[in-house]
């Protein structure tokens, strides 16, 4: 009789704690489907650097393909409660076992590199073999460019911080030699291209950090050094860096590499903007919108601070100064790397015609016959020579 009671007992309890349980995760789910269904969302994450998934819409076609399902599940993922402290303790998590590339996916095609936490707070790209024909197609395509527009043609490479700053990555980090791209533009350059490397400019050997902490650009004074290089490259002086003075505009930039690896305890990194101390009438033109500097400051508020210069990437700006130390017009085919170098180009080229090939979709030989251009260049990171094609707009229409 008496075990009896000790059984009957257990099951008592054990019908007790079940029911919690069972009443917790309930109102666990049920807390989660609300918060879903009624809480205000965002539709774009500042921190991550990304648009979210919309609220899925239901249609016959999207069931029957199964995006419906698909939908589901990133709309969920990308706006559950307290998404943003899962995240950082996700982060968190996998630095504790010893996991040092984060934010990667290795199953797409191209394969996605991640984030190395490195040494001194630095965070790098990992860079991968190239298994695509995208960089040989690029690199053959400017080069094509270069000839037929028969202009003298500057070609800026520019390293990645993983490359150029090895000794910090993690203890035997796989990570690919970018010496490989850089000879391939060499070998492929044509008479009247120059190549302007800059992998021992920007090395860390130098005792410089011309890298950001956080986000994949060179800095401030590693775009001044792109800047002599490529200004000396063409013949001419570069103004002297006493001729700027550096504000600190920032010092809580975190930028595209944090958004990868989100983690609070990262140091972010400060943004210096480099003002031009003598005479100088400096402007911007934008489709139809002229503006009197090179400087958006608003983004100093937003979490792109990196977008101060230039206000972004953009089809076409024109930049002109009539103070310039010479009459030239250059135009120059680039990615964002640029964006932070043309206020040192302002003070050499009395008009700087910009062109992102990404967003470009007209005839770039009849724009340059139009514009009176007499210097060309590109300056490209080759990580994004790698990743991202251009060489169909730079074909004759």
């Amino acid at each position: 009789m008496k075990f009896y009671r000790i059984i009957t007992n257990l099951k008592e309890k054990c019908n007790a704690e079940n029911a919690f349980v069972t009443f917790v995760l309930f109102l666990t789910i049920l807390t989660g489907i609300l918060y879903l269904l009624f809480a205000p969302k965002i539709d774009f994450s500042e921190e991550e650097n990304r648009v979210l998934e919309s609220p899925p819409e239901l249609t016959a076609a999207s069931v029957a393909d199964g995006s419906f399902m698909k939908s589901i599940e990133n709309y969920v993922g990308d706006h559950f409660m307290f998404r943003r402290n899962f995240v950082e303790m996700n982060t968190r998590v996998q630095l504790l076992m010893g996991k040092r590339d984060l934010g990667s996916n290795y199953g797409r095609t191209p394969a996605e590199g991640g984030v190395y936490f490195g040494s001194g707070g630095h965070l790098y790209e990992v860079l991968l073999p190239n298994h695509t024909d995208i960089f040989a197609r690029n690199a053959a395509a400017i080069q094509t460019f270069a000839k037929k527009t028969a202009l003298p043609f500057y070609f800026v490479p520019v390293p990645s911080g993983a490359q150029e700053q090895g000794d910090r990555l993690p203890y035997s980090a796989p990570s690919h030699d970018q010496h490989e791209e850089l000879n391939a533009i060499k070998a492929g350059a044509g008479a009247n291209t120059t190549v302007v490397d800059l992998f021992d400019t920007l090395s860390d050997r130098t005792g410089n950090d011309y890298y950001y902490k956080t986000d994949h650009h060179w800095n401030t004074f590693g775009a001044f050094e792109g800047y002599k290089a490529l200004v000396t490259a063409m013949g001419m002086q570069p103004t002297p860096k006493d001729d700027f003075s550096f504000e600190k505009v920032s010092d809580s930039f975190l930028g595209t590499l944090y958004s990868k690896a989100i983690c609070s305890s990262q140091e972010p990194d400060a943004l210096y903007l480099p003002l031009y101390k003598k005479q100088a009438v400096v402007t911007q033109q934008t489709g139809k919108r002229t503006r009197g500097n090179l400087y958006w400051k608003e983004y100093l508020t937003k979490k792109d601070k990196y977008s101060v210069f230039l206000g972004g990437n953009h089809s076409v700006d024109v930049v002109k100064n009539p103070n310039a130390s010479t009459k030239k017009k250059l135009l120059l085919i680039k990615d964002s790397y640029a964006n932070s170098l043309i206020p040192f180009l302002t003070t050499n080229f009395s008009e700087i015609h910009i062109i992102d090939l990404r967003y470009y979709n007209q005839d770039i030989y009849k724009y340059i016959q139009q514009n009176g251009i007499t210097e060309t260049a590109a300056v490209y990171s080759i990580k994004q020579l790698c990743e991202v094609s251009v060489a169909n707009k730079l074909s004759a229409r």
